[in-house]
């Protein structure tokens, strides 16, 4: 596949640096897109972090029993995606997949309910914070196991392609996820057969609760894509025009049979690994 989109117009940035908010707190240019993608943007990220907020106060209170990690921080990555999915894409979650599954479905409910052990939650109150579903919606679910449906979604990506679709795969994950080897040997499947993946790494520094830069030689990921030959972007996962920009052509090129692509947005978590707290 080839990228078009002019790289010197990405912001420089250490990656480091993205948990300062006084290194990032330009005003966005909303000219770049349709004004309603952008209400309609921060009309969902508001959505998901309120949601997360009250996930995490009732994990706090104890009505909440299952473990809840919370992606409060990284809402304009699966948000700025999602805009240019359809309900017959296949998208995979990993367990942080509240904003994942919130992008696509808007259904608080269905997620409340999913935590409380309800019936009427995603996956019948039986899977709690970590196991969501909406295939009607294109979610097709997220597990906590690291790296656990990289390999579905490459599954998924041949589906497309065997099928003759215009549909796309979509997978989530961590940089944590870059030390499974699962994660390399889909890589190369899916470079090989030139499947409708697009690998979403939302690099937020830290694996639990441990720095990159105390497990990798190097703080960002998408160099792992090049010995596999396939086209890759690290762009501020915070900035939603650059999620925008490179979502778009991205997914358009995927369509068209230009496949596969791997993103890194660089971003931060501004909770814990899993409950509420500033840890």
């Amino acid at each position: 596949m080839s990228f078009t989109m002019d790289k010197n117009k990405l912001k420089n940035y250490r990656l480091d640096g993205l948990g300062d908010p006084n290194l990032f707190h330009d005003p966005i240019d909303i000219s770049e897109f349709p004004v309603d993608y952008y209400v309609d943007a921060l009309e969902r990220m508001k959505l998901i972090r309120k949601a997360e907020e009250i996930l995490g106060e009732n994990v706090e209170n104890g009505n909440i029993k299952c473990p809840c990690h919370l992606s409060i921080g990284q809402e304009a990555i699966p948000v700025g995606i999602s805009k240019f999915l359809t309900k017959d894409d296949y998208v995979f979650g990993n367990h942080r997949s509240h904003g994942h599954y919130l992008s696509l479905t808007d259904d608080v409910h269905s997620l409340f309910a999913e935590t409380l052990g309800k019936v009427t939650g995603s996956s019948k109150g039986m899977g709690g914070s970590m196991h969501v579903i909406a295939k009607e919606k294109g979610f097709h679910g997220s597990v906590p196991i690291v790296s656990g449906t990289i390999p579905i979604s490459v599954g998924a990506g041949l589906t497309s392609k065997i099928k003759n679709e215009d549909t796309i795969s979509v997978s989530y994950f961590g940089d944590g996820t870059v030390e499974e080897g699962t994660f390399h040997e889909s890589l190369n499947l899916a470079s090989f057969y030139n499947l409708p993946v697009l690998f979403v790494c939302e690099n937020n520094l830290f694996s639990s609760h441990m720095h990159i830069n105390e497990r990798q030689p190097f703080d960002s990921v998408a160099r792992f894509a090049n010995p596999h030959r396939i086209t890759n972007v690290t762009i501020d996962g915070n900035d939603l025009n650059e999620v925008f920009n490179v979502a778009e052509e991205a997914i358009s090129k995927l369509r068209n049979g230009e496949g596969p692509f791997f993103l890194e947005a660089v971003t931060y978590r501004w909770r814990g690994h899993v409950g509420p707290n500033e840890n």
